[in-house]
């Protein structure tokens, strides 16, 4: 008797390294986004903040006292930035991404495996001969 065997989603335009990554509508939520990428987005934010604050005030970069207070906002959200880690980075060896689990904002490990022929399963681009 002949053994049934479950398809590969190999070919899937989905498929990243066993990985299922359906587009989910605009963004990843943010429960699928790396944890660097996800923590530097709220940092940026903060420090946009920051900044926009200081203009109310009416300081500007073309003053002394604005000029010093944009560099000391900027320089604390560069070492906030360099205290975040994730326990599960590994380095990639190349500029981007950073971390060998993430493809392009999301982080692999946080997407569901891939399960195979699915109900979404659409064929990739054919790859060159």
């Amino acid at each position: 008797m002949a053994r049934v065997e479950k398809l590969s989603g190999k070919k899937c335009r989905f498929y990243q390294r066993g990985r299922c990554l359906k587009p989910e509508g605009p963004p990843a939520a943010e429960e699928h986004l790396c944890l660097l990428v996800a923590e530097r987005q709220k940092m940026g934010r903060r420090t946009l903040d920051r900044l926009k604050r200081l203009e109310r005030f009416g300081l500007t970069i073309h003053d002394r006292d604005g000029l010093v207070a944009q560099r000391y906002i900027v320089e604390k959200n560069l070492k906030d930035m360099a205290k975040i880690s994730c326990k599960n980075f590994i380095e990639s060896g190349l500029n981007y991404p950073t971390c060998i689990h993430q493809f392009q904002t999301r982080c692999l490990l946080k997407s569901e495996p891939c399960q195979g022929r699915c109900p979404d399963y659409l064929l990739g681009r054919k790859e060159p001969s």
